[in-house]
């Protein structure tokens, strides 16, 4: 299949970018600069018209957002094929049981925390926001935020480090502010949140406006309609970008191969069809 859709000359989504679809949802890899905050501008259309390609997949007339990621973020996003099932995810939100995983990779200049060779850690905090600008507080009116973060490979050539975090909460731009604020390791690429230490420091060169955090996967339940244990823990793992596999080679960062992969796991196995929800794996086919 060859087939390309631009919107606005900022982004090209594709047919390689859909990772799964079922009767209830369609998972995408995001690339950067897809918008997801709008979803009015044409772009649910497209991703249903992608889907509609996809051989054997259910029609697809419109999608509905069920959750966001910040315009730079690449990696899981998940569309609705109804506004029932887009409450049904709703309700898991607000529930905490969708499970997120991100990765990153961040400057290391400045953090004496990364500098002390500590290998992960955990962050809450408060934050709150002032004119839409998210900030660390101690006001009592302070939503707590909770982040969990792993280092699984750092830089001997220059001061980047790659991290996995686990979001436990979804506040604003958490993990941004939780890696330049908290751990004063900004996410490489991300200009709003990194400081003039920080962004002065020796780096090799990367895209404009490139910011270098991945939702890598995505868990949630879903439930058959028939038979025994109903309830599945669904699991959807987006491959990273190519640019970010690039500069983790160009800073011999060592990148686990399960991260250039992706793939789909059921109860934490690895599976290419999902039955039971008219399920299957996408990508790569």
């Amino acid at each position: 299949m060859t087939f390309r859709i631009i919107f606005r000359n900022s982004f090209a989504l594709d047919f390689a970018q859909v990772l799964y679809i079922d009767r209830a949802f369609v998972v995408v890899n995001k690339p950067p600069k897809f918008v997801t905050q709008y979803p009015r501008d044409g772009q649910t259309e497209a991703v249903a018209e992608l889907v509609g390609q996809v051989p054997s997949a259910p029609n697809s007339t419109k999608l509905f957002p069920v959750h966001r990621l910040d315009k730079g973020t690449t990696g899981c996003l998940v569309f609705a094929r109804s506004p029932d099932y887009a409450q049904t995810f709703s309700r898991q939100l607000k529930q905490r049981t969708v499970n997120k995983i991100y990765h990153a990779l961040v400057n290391t200049s400045s953090s004496p925390i990364l500098s002390a060779r500590t290998d992960s850690g955990n962050i809450r905090v408060g934050m709150s926001l002032k004119d839409g600008r998210p900030y660390i507080s101690q006001s009592s009116s302070a939503r707590e935020t909770w982040t969990d973060w792993q280092v699984l490979g750092s830089s001997s050539q220059t001061d980047i480090a790659l991290l996995k975090l686990h979001l436990h909460t979804g506040m604003k731009h958490q993990l941004r502010v939780h890696m330049s604020d908290v751990m004063q390791a900004p996410i490489v690429g991300d200009l709003q949140h990194t400081s003039a230490q920080a962004s002065s420091c020796t780096l090799p060169p990367i895209l404009n406006d490139r910011l270098f955090l991945h939702a890598s996967e995505i868990s949630f339940h879903r439930f058959k309609r028939t038979g025994k244990q109903k309830r599945l823990n669904l699991t959807i793992r987006a491959p990273l970008p190519l640019d970010f596999a690039e500069l983790c080679f160009r800073t011999g960062i060592e990148v686990p191969s399960y991260l250039k992969e992706g793939g789909l796991f059921v109860n934490g196995q690895p599976m290419t069809n999902v039955p039971d929800l008219d399920g299957f794996w996408v990508y790569g086919i």
